[in-house]
């Protein structure tokens, strides 16, 4: 977008923010209105239509935005699917940029699950078939990679522009629980980037969105004629791993200081990377840092509402892979912080994968090693006495349950329907008021229902979801049912740390969003309220978030941009970016 301008002989050094003073442009007619940044279609004044020679390609009326809102209201609730309404946005992404963040802002509910989860996991499936034309968005492909920084520079601006200060990226290899989907993954970045801006006020141009173009393993993107990514199997080892280096060389490069959101990296990448790098550039991954956040605000929320203390828990966790790991680790520091030793913090959590319960004779079982991150937490042979094993020697899910008697259930597997009702009648048999996650999206991956789980418990269980369901009503009574989305953490976290100049991501900083989160959710004061706050809610959820992340950076010494808590919050608001038209006139966008 920016080199659209640059284009056109236009320095972006002046952003288009909202409700700013009049955006001088050069641009005239059709090459305005076809300017995503600066078009406001039917909302251009008067005055405006005469001075840029609009006044042939609009009709009569002059509308506010308030009336274009409406207008998108009423096409998108026409649209007969899901996929229609995703297609719609991301068109009206491309036209009008203000206009699209206006429509999301306004319409949270019906709008955020199009343009992120569960929709855009199915708009990635089909990106081949729906591409159309060149999206908003910045591919670095492997064979280009000596070249990293000049095509960076080439969708950050050039001739002293100033560069991006927050980069979405991903390689594609672990989207959402569906996989490897190559470069049908720039969704996920555009679709993050719109969160960041609803939730914590991102300017859109102040991020950018990035796709790491690696290749695919998936076999039938290599068959498909129409894919029209890199079509050759993923790098993998040193090879991937120099690729990776070149683009942070770049970043760094390119673009000091600005903050990297790494997404829907594969397991085995995933923590690697971040902790390669996050000490060198300002960085976090949010499948393993948000989602590990979100579920822990959840426990610690159901726990208080309870009156129940998360060092008394034991703590069940199904699925051993990013997601599943970095909640363990993350309730691992938890649980020292609330008095326990390192040792009986990771005695607390077990983890499971496909081979059932992680324990230290796997491998001399003929069982796969358990996985890096998961290592902390393998049960030695005292702990599995009295463990009951199945046909093939492992140590399944309910028998776990039965013998642990854990409190909180989590699930991070993506196998639909794992929690089954004999799972359920034994984790309640063994807890009176269990909190159960299933988190797994989209939707049909979920390991549990809300209502299968509320009934099959009697309503006992508090629960908070991956994906989104309806509310569930039992024995008369209409339970709101909670969704453990990341949107909840990452657009605070990654939009304080952008705005502070934060040198890193901190876990003190990940503590802070937690606890913020946490005083938000209505279940820490009712255990009979949702686990999770309504999106409704966002928006001021994620402003108490990035306040309590800002604040931690300063007191931890890694805020750049800000020497105390006033500057801190000073600077939140001087980055917020709200989606407002300014008045458009006739002339050079910046000065000369």
């Amino acid at each position: 977008m920016r080199d659209k301008l640059l284009d056109r002989g236009i320095p972006p050094s002046v952003p288009v923010v909202a409700g700013n003073a009049p955006v001088p442009s050069v641009l005239r007619g059709a090459d305005l209105l076809n300017d995503p940044v600066l078009n406001k279609g039917t909302a251009f004044s008067r005055e405006e239509r005469h001075a840029l020679e609009l006044e042939a390609l609009l009709p009569w009326q002059v509308e506010t935005i308030e009336q274009q809102v409406l207008r998108c209201r009423r096409a998108f609730d026409a649209m007969g699917s899901d996929l229609e309404r995703y297609a719609y946005v991301q068109t009206l992404r491309e036209r009008n940029l203000t206009l699209f963040h206006r429509f999301l802002a306004d319409h949270i509910e019906a709008v955020m699950p199009i343009v992120y989860t569960p929709t855009v996991g199915s708009a990635i499936q089909h990106f081949s078939a729906s591409y159309r034309s060149p999206s908003q968005g910045v591919y670095l492909a492997a064979p280009l990679q000596e070249r990293f920084p000049e095509i960076l520079r080439q969708a950050c601006g050039r001739h002293g522009a100033a560069s991006p200060s927050l980069l979405l990226v991903t390689d594609a290899q672990g989207i959402l629980g569906i996989g490897d989907q190559g470069v049908g993954g720039i969704h996920i970045c555009q679709g993050k980037l719109a969160v960041y801006t609803l939730c914590a006020g991102l300017d859109p141009q102040r991020s950018l969105p990035v796709m790491l173009d690696v290749g695919t393993d998936r076999e039938a993107l290599l068959a498909d004629p129409t894919y029209p990514g890199l079509r050759e199997r993923r790098l993998n080892g040193a090879e991937y791993d120099a690729l990776i280096e070149r683009f942070v060389a770049a970043v760094e490069q390119v673009c000091p200081g600005a903050l990297v959101h790494w997404e829907d990296f594969g397991a085995a990448n995933a923590r690697r990377v971040l902790e390669r790098y996050r000490g060198r550039l300002p960085s976090f991954n949010d499948d393993i840092q948000g989602t590990s956040g979100v579920a822990c605000a959840a426990i610690l929320a159901g726990l208080r509402g309870l009156g129940q203390r998360l060092a008394n828990q034991q703590i069940v966790i199904f699925g051993a892979g990013s997601a599943g790991c970095g909640i363990a680790e993350r309730l691992w520091r938890l649980l020292q912080r609330h008095g326990l030793g390192a040792q009986e913090a990771a005695d607390r959590l077990w983890l499971l994968d496909r081979h059932g319960l992680i324990h230290a004779a796997m491998e001399a079982e003929g069982l796969a090693a358990p996985p890096p991150a998961a290592r902390p937490y393998v049960k030695r042979a005292e702990q599995l006495e009295g463990l009951g094993r199945d046909g093939q020697g492992r140590i399944g899910l309910q028998s776990v349950i039965e013998a642990v008697a854990p409190g909180i259930l989590i699930g991070t597997s993506t196998c639909a329907g794992a929690f089954d009702e004999g799972v359920v009648e034994t984790l309640c048999r063994g807890c009176e008021r269990p909190i159960v996650l299933p988190l797994s999206n989209p939707t049909a991956l979920a390991e549990i229902t809300p209502e299968q789980l509320l009934r099959w418990s009697h309503g006992r269980a508090l629960v908070a979801t991956g994906s989104p369901f309806a509310p569930v009503t039992l024995d008369g009574r209409e339970r709101i049912i909670g969704q453990c989305n990341n949107c909840f953490v990452f657009p605070g976290l990654g939009f304080a740390a952008m705005a502070v100049g934060a040198r890193e991501v901190s876990e003190a900083m990940i503590d802070a969003s937690i606890e913020a989160l946490a005083e938000s959710i209505p279940a820490s004061r009712d255990p009979e309220a949702a686990l999770m706050p309504p999106l409704s809610a966002v928006q001021a959820v994620s402003r108490a978030v990035a306040e309590a992340v800002a604040r931690a950076a300063v007191d931890e010494g890694l805020a750049r941009s800000a020497a105390s808590h006033d500057e801190a919050l000073a600077r939140l608001e001087a980055c917020r970016w709200r989606p407002e038209y300014a008045a458009v006139q006739p002339g050079w966008l910046g000065s000369q």
